[in-house]
């Protein structure tokens, strides 16, 4: 029956009887939102200041081989390691989007193994970027003033206005 095309009588059963039923909620899937796990967003964030004021540096070790503690005591894990490539110190610093959290970056040089069996080695720029969650949302150091000066000014107005009212009631 090339060319023909089915009618929609034709189209299949009118009921759903041969799919699952449908439901008023809708699935996990359309559940879950873009950017993960939510519980913590209402957590209280420190302002940029008050972090950069208590933070202090991270430092991380880059290595061809997995962490591994060192036998003897006397010798530092980071020297005692065949593969080290090289360390980072990661800085308290507040970031373009309006976030804060760490940044490093540094120049390392990987040797790689030819085909032929001869060591290459090349130039890499290893930047690392730690956010802090949430910390977009932080208030600023003028808005947490803003609002304290703003409570402040709240009872202040309605100190004179309860003060307005005795004056009243006292004439």
């Amino acid at each position: 029956m090339a060319g023909t095309k089915r009618s929609a009588e034709d189209s299949g059963p009118a009921t759903r009887s041969a799919k699952s039923a449908k439901t008023d909620e809708t699935s996990t899937a359309a559940k879950g939102k873009k950017g993960g796990n939510k519980k913590n967003s209402n957590k209280a964030v420190l302002p940029a200041s008050q972090f950069k004021a208590k933070a202090l540096p991270l430092h991380v070790n880059v290595t061809h081989t997995p962490p591994s503690a060192a036998d003897d005591d006397s010798v530092p894990s980071t020297s005692a390691d065949p593969g080290q490539l090289g360390s980072l110190t990661l800085l308290p610093s507040s970031f373009n989007t309006g976030s804060y959290g760490w940044k490093g970056s540094k120049r390392l040089t990987v040797e790689l193994e030819n085909d032929t069996g001869t060591k290459e080695k090349v130039q890499v720029m290893l930047t690392i970027n730690a956010t802090v969650l949430n910390s977009k949302n932080a208030p600023s150091e003028e808005e947490t003033k803003d609002e304290a000066n703003g409570e402040a000014a709240k009872e202040e107005a309605k100190e004179e206005a309860e003060a307005e009212t005795a004056e009243k009631e006292a004439e």
